[in-house]
C-alpha cells in the first residue's frame, strides 16, 4: 500500500522515464475529476476503483487501485485522452463545474466560530485522557485504512443467511429485519416496541453479524491484531434524565488529582465512538483534518469474549427517551442530518471531527414509555427511521415456547442437577429436551406425555397469550415467568399438574405480570377477570355482555384489540372490515368461534385465586 503522495511521485518518474507511451500523472486535480465524475455518474466506477468520500478524491494505493483508475478514465473521449495534460487540464475544469462548494478540510475554529485558533496549546494544556467509561478502543497496529465511504449493501447471496443467524438468537420476522436492514442503509434507526421484545439486543447483534466479513465464521479464533475486518461492533450506553450536551457531545468537567481540581474538556459518547473510528490520537483535535478509517479492534457486542478486529464502532442508546435527547445532542442534529462534520468543543473553543459516512445510531425506546417520559422533537424525528419490534405471533407459538423453557430452565440450571447442558440441546431428567433443528430454531421434545409440568405450562402459555391480547408483553416477560414458576415447582418438589398450576403458576404470575396490568382500563381487567372465573361455555355470552354495556368508543378499543391478534396463519382473528361491522352494530356481537379460539376456549380452566384478587383490586382502584 502506497501512503501519501507516493502515486503521484511514482507517476512522475514514469512519464520522465518513458516519455513517449506518457503515462497518467496523478495530480491531485486528476484524482478529484475522476472523483466528481464517477460520483456524478458520469463515469462508471470501475471494481477496484478507491473513493475517499471525505477528501472528495480518488485515491491510488495498490496496483488493483492503480488498473481501476486507468479502466475509468479510458472511458473519456479519445479527443480528451490524446494527451496526459489534456486530462489534467480537463480535470481541473471539472472540480468547480461539478462541485462549486468543493468541501473544505476541517479546521479549528474560535467560539464564535470566525477566526482560526491560534497554535497548538503547550504540552500541559494538551487535553486529558477520559474515564474508563469514556476510552477508546485499542487500534490495530497493522497500517490498515478502510474507505470513507457510505454503508454499503450486503450481497444478496448474504443477506438471508445472515438473517436467518440473526433468527437463531432472537425470534423476530425475516420482514422486519430487512426493515430495520433497509433503514440503516438510510440512516440512524430507533427500534419502538413494548419492553422485552429484544430491541437492545437486536440493536447489538445486527451491525456485527449482517455486516460481517464474508469469509467470518462464529468459530473462529484468529488474532484481532491480523484478523480480517469484520462487520461492526456497537457501544451500548443507557439514556437518563440527566443526560446533557456534556454527556454525548463533551464539555468542561471537574478532574481531581492529588486532592487539586482542575477542570478540562471530556469527549461525550458520541464524540468517542466516532473517534474510535479514526486513526490518530484524539487528545490532538488540529490533527483531526489528516484522519483516515482504520479499523477498530474490540470485544464483540454480540456477546462473544474474544476481541475481533471490526470496520468500525457503532453507537447504541438504550431507552432512548428517557433522556432530554434533543438538548443531550445539541448541535449535533445538524450533523445527523446530513452534514458530515460534528462541532465537538475543545480547549478554547470547537473543532469540527469528521462523521464517517459509515457510522450509525441506534435508539431503543419503550413504546409503553412514550406518554410519560421527554418527547421526541420533529427535528429529531426526521432524522431516524422508526421500525416496530412487537413479540412473536401465535405462528410462532411452538419456536418462542421453546426458546421461553430453554432460557428459563438454563437460568436456573444450578438449582436442581436434573438440568444439563449438552451443546446446543437442554435436558431436563428423563422427560423434556429442548433441541434446535438444521434451521437453528428450537423445539421441545416430550419423552413423557403425563410429565406433570407439561399441563402446568400449556396453561401458562394459554394465560399469556390472553394477557397479550390487551397487553403486548414480550418474551422476556414469558421468560421471568417460566422462570418464577419452574424455581417453585422445583425446589417444592411438586408431582402434579394441580400443583404447578394452582401453586406455581399463580405466585408467578403475581409475582412478575401482575404489576404491569395496572395500566389496563376496567373492561380490559374485566374481561380478563371473565376468563379466569366463568365456566368456558359461559364466556362468550358474559363477553357479548359486557359488550353491551361498553360506550361506543371503548367498544371500538376492544375490537382493534381482539384484532391486533394473529391467526395460526399470521392472519388477524378479525379484520378491519370485521372490525367496523361490529363497530355499528345497534348490539355489537363477536363471533362466539372468533372468541373461542382467542381465549382458548376449548381447553379447560384453572383456579388462580391470587392472581384473581389481584385483577380485582386494579379493576376497583382504575373505577375509583
Amino acid at each position: 500500500m502506497l501512503p501519501g503522495n507516493t502515486a503521484l511521485l511514482i507517476s512522475l518518474l514514469a512519464f520522465w522515464l518513458n516519455d513517449t507511451a506518457r503515462p497518467i500523472i496523478y495530480y491531485l486535480s486528476t484524482c478529484e475529476g475522476l472523483f466528481e465524475l464517477v460520483t456524478a455518474e458520469c463515469l462508471l466506477a470501475p471494481t477496484g476503483l478507491y473513493l475517499d468520500y471525505y477528501r472528495r478524491k480518488a485515491l491510488v494505493q495498490t496496483a488493483i487501485e492503480h488498473n481501476a483508475f486507468q479502466e475509468a478514465l479510458r472511458s473519456l473521449p479519445p479527443s480528451i485522452r490524446l494527451d496526459p495534460f489534456n486530462i489534467e487540464r480537463f480535470m481541473y475544469w471539472v472540480v468547480p463545474e461539478l462541485n462549486p462548494k468543493k468541501q473544505q478540510s476541517p479546521t479549528v475554529i474560535d467560539v464564535d466560530n470566525t477566526d482560526i485558533l491560534a497554535p497548538t496549546p503547550p504540552q500541559d494544556k494538551i487535553l486529558k485522557e477520559q474515564p474508563s467509561s469514556f476510552v477508546a478502543g485499542v487500534r490495530d497496529p497493522a497500517p490498515v485504512t478502510l474507505p470513507f465511504s457510505p454503508l454499503q449493501p450486503v450481497a444478496k447471496a448474504f443477506l438471508e443467511q445472515r438473517i436467518h443467524e440473526v433468527q437463531r438468537q432472537i425470534l423476530l420476522d425475516e420482514s422486519v429485519i430487512r426493515r430495520i436492514y433497509h433503514a440503516l442503509l438510510a440512516g440512524h434507526v430507533i427500534l419502538t416496541g413494548p419492553p422485552g421484545t429484544g430491541k437492545t439486543e437486536l440493536a447489538r447483534l445486527l451491525p456485527e453479524i449482517l455486516w460481517k466479513d464474508e469469509e467470518s465464521t462464529e468459530e473462529a479464533d484468529v488474532p484481532s491484531s491480523t484478523s480480517t475486518p469484520t462487520g461492526y461492533t456497537a457501544r451500548l450506553v443507557t439514556a437518563t434524565d440527566e443526560w446533557s450536551v456534556c454527556t454525548l457531545i463533551g464539555g468542561i468537567a471537574p478532574q481531581s488529582k492529588g486532592g487539586v481540581i482542575s477542570y478540562s474538556i471530556q469527549y461525550g459518547y458520541l464524540t468517542t465512538t466516532i473517534l474510535n473510528n479514526w486513526s490518530k490520537d484524539y487528545r490532538k483535535p488540529e490533527e483531526w483534518k489528516f484522519l483516515y478509517r482504520v479499523p477498530v479492534t474490540l470485544e464483540s457486542s454480540s456477546g462473544q469474549s474474544a476481541s475481533q478486529t471490526f470496520r468500525g464502532q457503532w453507537l447504541i442508546i438504550d431507552e432512548f427517551n428517557r433522556a432530554p435527547i434533543d438538548l443531550a445532542l445539541g448541535e449535533a442534529l445538524t450533523a445527523l442530518g446530513g452534514k458530515n462534520d460534528l462541532l465537538v468543543p475543545i480547549e478554547g473553543g470547537s473543532a469540527e471531527l469528521p462523521i464517517s459516512p459509515d457510522f450509525r445510531i441506534i435508539g431503543t425506546l419503550n413504546s409503553f414509555d412514550r406518554n410519560y417520559l421527554n418527547q421526541i422533537s420533529e427535528a429529531l424525528k426526521r432524522r431516524f427511521t422508526f421500525v416496530e419490534i412487537l413479540p412473536p405471533t401465535r405462528k410462532h407459538r411452538s419456536a418462542e415456547q421453546a426458546i421461553v423453557l430453554y432460557k428459563a430452565l438454563e437460568r436456573i440450571s444450578h438449582l436442581s442437577d436434573m438440568i444439563s447442558v449438552a451443546e446446543d440441546t437442554l435436558f431436563w431428567g428423563e422427560g423434556i429436551a429442548i433441541e434446535a433443528d438444521d434451521a437453528g430454531l428450537y423445539g421441545i421434545v416430550w419423552f413423557d406425555d403425563q410429565h406433570p409440568f407439561r399441563e402446568a405450562f400449556e396453561a401458562a402459555w394459554r394465560m399469556l397469550e390472553v394477557i397479550r391480547i390487551y397487553r403486548q408483553l414480550g418474551t422476556a416477560q414469558a421468560i421471568s415467568l417460566l422462570q418464577h414458576m419452574l424455581i417453585e415447582g422445583i425446589l417444592q418438589e411438586y408431582s402434579t399438574p394441580q400443583a404447578w398450576i394452582e401453586q406455581a403458576l399463580d405466585a408467578a404470575l403475581c409475582d412478575t405480570l401482575a404489576d404491569q396490568l395496572q395500566v389496563l382500563l376496567p373492561d380490559e381487567i374485566e374481561v380478563l377477570l371473565l376468563y379466569l372465573t366463568q365456566e368456558r361455555t359461559a364466556f362468550s355470552e358474559a363477553y357479548q355482555q359486557l359488550l353491551a354495556r361498553l360506550t361506543p368508543s371503548r367498544v371500538y378499543g376492544q375490537l382493534l384489540s381482539l384484532g391486533s391478534i394473529n391467526t395460526m396463519d399470521d392472519q388477524p382473528f378479525l379484520s378491519d372490515a370485521e372490525i367496523e361491522q361490529i363497530a355499528v352494530q345497534d348490539k355489537p356481537e363477536v363471533p362466539s368461534t372468533k372468541l373461542a379460539a382467542l381465549f382458548h376456549l376449548a381447553q379447560p380452566a384453572f383456579p388462580l385465586r391470587q392472581f384473581t384478587r389481584r385483577l380485582r383490586t386494579f379493576k376497583a382502584e382504575r373505577a375509583l
